[in-house]
């Protein structure tokens, strides 16, 4: 108590207080940042389960070229 009435004392105080302050928000706002973004981003995996089963199933040899014109080797027979 005796300490607060001391100007060097006192502006001390005021400093630590004013900078725990400014840390705490500072936390704070970090913290909820992430959670925000932990929340987008399970949000987004949802809307991306929704998408239906047969969605690409013409699509299915999208993607598989044959630059040297060799024929295509199907796995199950590659497999026997």
């Amino acid at each position: 108590m005796f300490a607060l009435l001391k100007p060097d004392a006192f502006w001390l105080i005021v400093a630590n207080l004013v900078l725990g302050l400014v840390t705490v928000s500072l936390f704070s706002f970090l913290v909820v940042t992430v959670i925000r973004d932990l929340r987008v981003r399970s949000q987004r995996k949802k809307e991306e389960a929704l998408v239906p089963d047969d969605y690409l199933s013409g699509l299915k040899d999208l993607g598989i070229t044959l630059p040297d014109e060799r024929p295509k080797i199907d796995e199950m027979e590659h497999q026997e």
